[in-house]
């Protein structure tokens, strides 16, 4: 399946060259994610405890903290994500970029939508903790950072299997 393969006959493969935009959304989005996962770690350390920086609600009687759809949901969001790390020479592949920017900003609104109907649902005598301010606004970054990703505008090139730029001049 060559795509316009070179004299040996390597196969060429479509990809995005990523700006400073993507980089930049890209760290964002895996940041929010470790984010995610880092407070239903610290929930689960302080499960028996209160810890407003952990808890989503309080009151005299309970504390609520994340459940356990926040230790899957990030490390989905983080499969997802088509990582583009912070290398000049980086490529991303097309196939599949749009449709895993598509599945993790899916998964981020999942995630929006549980703890807003996790704290909604709450009577009076609850009061919201800062765990559920740092949650939401780690989901709310965490998706438009994805959405940033987007590949609107992003130079098209072509790779060979070993990811190296054919037939443009390697600028950085």
């Amino acid at each position: 399946m060559s795509l316009g393969g070179s004299a040996e006959g390597t196969s060429l493969r479509k990809a995005y060259r990523p700006d400073r935009r993507v980089r930049i959304a890209s760290d964002v989005a895996a940041f929010c994610a470790v984010g995610l996962l880092i407070g239903v770690l610290g929930s689960a350390v302080t499960w028996w405890d209160r810890s407003p920086l952990f808890d989503l609600a309080e009151s005299s009687l309970q504390a609520i903290k994340l459940g356990t759809g926040y230790l899957f949901g990030p490390i989905a969001i983080l499969i997802a994500l088509p990582l583009v790390f912070s290398r000049r020479r980086q490529v991303a592949l097309q196939r599949w970029y749009r449709a895993r920017l598509l599945i993790a900003a899916v998964f981020w609104i999942c995630g929006g939508v549980v703890l807003v109907d996790k704290v909604s649902g709450l009577d009076d005598s609850f009061t919201l903790q800062p765990g559920a301010y740092i949650a939401a606004a780690l989901i709310v970054v965490g998706f438009l950072a994805t959405l940033a990703m987007w590949p609107r505008g992003l130079r098209e090139v072509e790779v060979d299997h070993a990811g190296r730029v054919q037939g443009a001049p390697a600028t950085g």
